[in-house]
């Protein structure tokens, strides 16, 4: 695994863990896996224990031949997280595409949760992927704006107003974001 540096699309310097099969040939074009999640670069020297999951599992990618690419994503616009992601993930794929890393036909992406939401944005705005696999994602920011988390009974109304999903109002203040954010 090695720490690699990138610009956004808007040039913001970022930051991608790219994990390499054991003999990895700098001549041959590999099968990319990209996991996302916001920011995962402070994870560069985690072991994952090799084990089904939600998440991609490093171990059992790179031993089979791929590489893997966890490109962090900053939200900087306001309002419209999917744009923002598209504007971090994108550029690092084709930065290994032009090294000759990544073989641009065979490009699979997943995420779960935040993650698997970024991804079903992406997948209506890019044909880069040949595979997507998109965890428990919402994909519908207007029906899931009155819902109800899990294990604290809190509506997540807040949620998407000021945390994770950062579209800055409530659904009758800005409700074109809520429908432009929706895959």
């Amino acid at each position: 695994a090695e720490m690699r540096t990138f610009r956004s699309a808007d040039g913001l310097p970022l930051k991608g863990i790219l994990i390499k099969p054991e003999n990895f040939d700098p001549d041959k074009k590999y099968p990319l896996m990209v996991y996302i999640y916001e920011t995962l670069h402070q994870g560069l020297h985690r072991f994952r224990n090799p084990s089904p999951g939600s998440s991609v599992n490093p171990a059992y990618y790179v031993s089979n031949g791929y590489v893997l690419w966890m490109p962090d994503i900053e939200y900087v616009t306001p309002g419209y997280p999917g744009r923002d992601a598209m504007k971090c993930v994108l550029p690092g794929i084709n930065m290994l595409i032009g090294e000759g890393i990544a073989d641009a036909e065979a490009i699979g992406i997943q995420g779960h949760s935040w993650g698997g939401y970024q991804i079903s944005y992406m997948i209506t705005q890019t044909d880069i992927f040949a595979a997507a696999e998109a965890g428990a994602p919402v994909s519908n920011m207007t029906s899931a704006y009155g819902g109800i988390r899990w294990a604290s009974g809190l509506v997540r109304q807040f949620q998407y107003e000021r945390t994770q999903s950062r579209l800055g109002g409530s659904l009758w203040e800005v409700p074109l974001r809520y429908i432009e954010n929706s895959p």
